[in-house]
């Protein structure tokens, strides 16, 4: 018969194992916290973060009546300026990216019209204009197919939109139309090839199947004014974040069930998905502060105040990290700008 033994561990040599252990958990525990914030232009909306060049992308609109707007590019670690794209020309204030082919596509408010910028030499390709009376306002890419999907927010009795941007030409190819009333957020999902419409007008989400071209399910959000979206492909779960009622619906999207839904705090907007991290951030813009949400236990683990109103989420997949823009307070309609440090500043939360 074989024999076996099992040597002792020397005291020593377990202590130390089990502080190793001690201090590993530790590490995996620790919670959310910011780690740096940094003045960023003026105007700031929304970002993306470009792996493939290591940048973080703030579009930097400017204030009411400004004549120059840039795109700034960040180092994710420092929040340095590396890199700025001149977009006077039609000031960008939604931003989607292609990090295959460097492509950044941007929704301009103000110009109503889509841009599609070759980030390899920060020139614009094409600027699609919209004669119709529904802006632009979220981008999301299918990076596999170059294709982008911007909302068109409706109004003023036009229905919302959905447009479908070939990244090769920078030309609009379709047009996805009766979306709701108020489109605003989009999140894709490529297994079941759809996407996630949030309607700020009907309280609604709306499922987009990409194969008819066309609206199959609608679902109540739970809140006042779903505004925004993000998908986790893992679990089939969609975050919603409701801006009139500041929570974040969360979808079961196999069965359109809600699984639960969190009091997160004032205009609740911008939300981003870590997969690295499995967190949800949720930046509530009139509570100055971004909620994190632990997404398997669906608990908030960490609120933190970035600055004066958190606006938009970006998660850099490698780390997990997320970039916050925090839009700075306005003296309102024709009245000089308000001296605010806390605002138009980028802040790095670390999970």
């Amino acid at each position: 018969m074989p024999l076996s033994f099992r040597m002792a561990r020397p005291p020593a040599l377990a202590l130390t194992f089990t502080a190793c252990l001690l201090m590993g958990a530790a590490i995996v525990q620790a919670d959310p916290a910011i780690d740096k914030t940094s003045k960023i232009g003026t105007g700031l909306y929304e970002s993306v973060v470009d792996t493939t060049a290591d940048l973080v992308y703030v579009a930097a609109a400017g204030r009411r009546g400004d004549t120059q707007a840039f795109i700034y590019g960040l180092d994710p670690k420092t929040l340095e300026i590396k890199k700025t794209i001149d977009v006077s020309a039609a000031a960008a204030y939604g931003l989607g990216i292609n990090q295959k082919t460097q492509t950044l596509f941007t929704t301009n408010t103000r110009a109503n019209s889509v841009s599609v910028i070759d980030l390899k030499d920060g020139k614009v390709i094409n600027t699609i204009a919209n004669d119709g009376r529904a802006h632009g306002r979220e981008i999301i890419v299918d990076e596999d197919a170059n294709l982008a999907y911007v909302s068109m927010v409706g109004g003023d009795g036009a229905t919302g939109k959905i447009w479908v941007v070939d990244g090769a030409k920078g030309t609009l190819v379709e047009v996805i139309d009766d979306v709701g009333l108020g489109v605003t957020g989009l999140a894709l999902d490529k297994a079941k090839n759809r996407i996630y419409a949030t309607d700020m007008t009907t309280r609604q989400v709306a499922v987009v199947d990409l194969a008819e071209k066309k609206v199959v399910e609608r679902w109540n959000s739970d809140g006042e004014s779903p505004i925004n979206a993000a998908f986790d492909a893992a679990t089939n779960r969609l975050f919603v974040t409701n801006q009139g009622s500041g929570t974040l619906t969360v979808f079961d999207t196999n069965s359109g069930d809600i699984v639960k839904t969190l009091p997160t705090g004032e205009g609740a907007l911008g939300v981003a998905f870590s997969p690295k991290s499995n967190l949800v951030f949720v930046a509530n813009r009139r509570a100055g502060t971004v909620s994190v949400v632990d997404a398997a236990k669906l608990e908030i683990v960490a609120s933190l105040a970035t600055g004066t109103h958190p606006n938009t989420v970006a998660v850099d997949p490698r780390s997990g990290t997320a970039f916050v823009s925090n839009k700075a307070k306005s003296g309102g309609r024709n009245a000089p700008p308000v001296d605010d440090p806390a605002g138009d500043t980028v802040t790095s939360l670390v999970p």
